[in-house]
């Protein structure tokens, strides 16, 4: 992912020790012996700024660092860009140059992401399969599967309905990335509202009912889940749920 601009957020994160920088770069951590000093914590900002503004991706280099460094010094000493400076970035020359690098950096990501993505398609598919030995659970026409824990009451919604759910949401590899119950409350949501398995699969079960789903990629986030997030593209989504009311009043 390319960063425009470094967020608050992103600064404390990098002063306090996060595993990583981003969702592409790991960072092992290891035990500080000694107190850094603060020549040394200076240094750390710029080496892992560098990392959260993308510079990388752009296709800078080691080579570049000089002139880099000279614009970082140059906007450390001036409480407001220079008119210099402001024709540079502004002329037709330079528009050029960043876009054709954020250009190339956005198709080496996407080629990432759809790489990735054939991959978690793959497993999620090897993991459906393994599901058939489990005569309790079924499909659907669309791909859905699912299986029945409780059926509940005979009143299961529609697509039209909003539903009050309770929940559970992992990565197939068990991974939580949502929990209504980890909230302590249940959430209301129209089910044409939501990605499509997970509408199409608590209508198979009544008030009262509990059901898990197992949400193949095109059924769920497809290969465009939220950036920065623990589902990743291709994912096949696992959810375990409890239908508490059809259609709550406000």
């Amino acid at each position: 992912m390319i960063h425009k601009s470094i967020s608050l957020a992103a600064v404390v994160a990098l002063l306090t020790g996060v595993s990583s920088v981003n969702a592409q770069t790991e960072v092992a951590t290891a035990p500080v012996a000694v107190a850094p000093t603060q020549a040394e914590m200076v240094e750390a900002f710029g080496y892992f700024s560098a990392f959260q503004l993308g510079i990388k991706q752009l296709g800078f280099e080691a080579s570049d660092s000089e002139a880099i460094l000279k614009g970082f010094s140059k906007a450390l000493g001036a409480d407001e860009p220079s008119a210099e400076m402001l024709a540079v970035v502004q002329s037709p020359t330079f528009q050029a140059f960043i876009q054709a690098r954020m250009a190339t950096a956005q198709a080496a990501a996407e080629a990432d992401a759809a790489s990735a993505a054939g991959d978690n398609i793959a497993a999620g598919k090897a993991y459906l399969d393994g599901l058939k030995s489990d005569d309790a659970v079924e499909s659907t026409d669309s791909g859905l599967h699912f299986k029945i824990l409780e059926a509940g009451a005979d009143d299961n919604p529609d697509m039209e309905d909003t539903v009050l759910v309770h929940y559970r949401g992992t990565r197939i590899d068990g991974t939580e990335f949502d929990s209504s119950y980890a909230r302590g409350e249940p959430a209301a949501f129209p089910l044409n509202g939501v990605v499509p398995g997970f509408g199409e699969g608590l209508t198979k079960i009544g008030t009262g009912g509990k059901i898990i789903l197992y949400i193949p990629s095109d059924l769920g986030y497809g290969n465009n889940p939220r950036p920065g997030g623990a589902i990743q593209p291709g994912d096949t989504l696992v959810f375990e749920c409890e239908l508490i009311e059809i259609n709550p009043e406000s």
